[in-house]
């Protein structure tokens, strides 16, 4: 029997400050459809990188398992990411499944958009709560600068106003913020949200070495 199949329901998980934890991130895949600069550079996630062979992703059952055993424990929010998480075949169905866990609360996606236009309404109806879709700028050229794709900004913008009329409980679109890349277009992408119900949050670059 695993660790975590033996947590105490009526300890739960605490941090080091032993503070409750009630969230849990699952990475559904290493994998993604773009190659923003300051994550995944086409220069080293090119089309020779090996990523996570497929026997080594956690299959649904496996998440739902673990989530299972954490939602005893008292966490009550799932997060769920990549890679882009999207990308992921029948993720709808996975939602699905950890909607029903007795105690699961809140499930929140964390993605690019790309896609959202063709899944946005699934996943609505299969439990998702929240959406946060990375966005860095609404400017044509920018955009294909930033995400390393030939493509514009449009199909994450569609799907970002597709989500809006769907009625999530939140919708956040993250800006990544670097100096003399995009940080003049900031205001144009805050006005275009403007009225929309959209959070808009502009987050400091950090370089990571990758």
């Amino acid at each position: 029997m695993s660790k975590l199949s033996r947590i105490d329901p009526l300890v739960g998980i605490t941090d080091k400050l032993k503070r409750p934890v009630r969230d849990l991130r699952i990475s559904v895949t290493d994998r993604c459809n773009f190659r923003c600069t300051y994550c995944m550079p086409e220069e080293i996630f090119g089309e020779r990188y090996e990523f996570l062979p497929r026997p080594e992703i956690l299959t649904f059952e496996e998440i739902e398992r673990v989530a299972r055993i954490f939602a005893v424990a008292g966490v009550s929010k799932l997060r769920i990411t990549g890679g882009e998480p999207l990308v992921r075949a029948n993720l709808t169905d996975l939602i699905q499944r950890l909607s029903s866990i007795d105690g699961i609360s809140d499930i929140a996606l964390t993605t690019n958009g790309y896609l959202l236009p063709k899944f946005a309404e699934g996943l609505k109806k299969s439990g998702l709560s929240r959406l946060t879709v990375s966005l860095d700028s609404i400017d044509e050229n920018i955009f294909k600068k930033m995400s390393g794709r030939p493509h514009g900004p449009k199909n994450t913008l569609d799907g970002i106003r597709l989500a809006t009329e769907l009625d999530f409980s939140s919708i956040k679109v993250n800006v990544v913020v670097q100096r003399g890349v995009n940080d003049h277009t900031l205001i144009d992408t805050a006005r275009y949200f403007k009225g929309t119900g959209v959070i808009v949050r502009f987050i400091e670059f950090m370089d990571v070495g990758t």
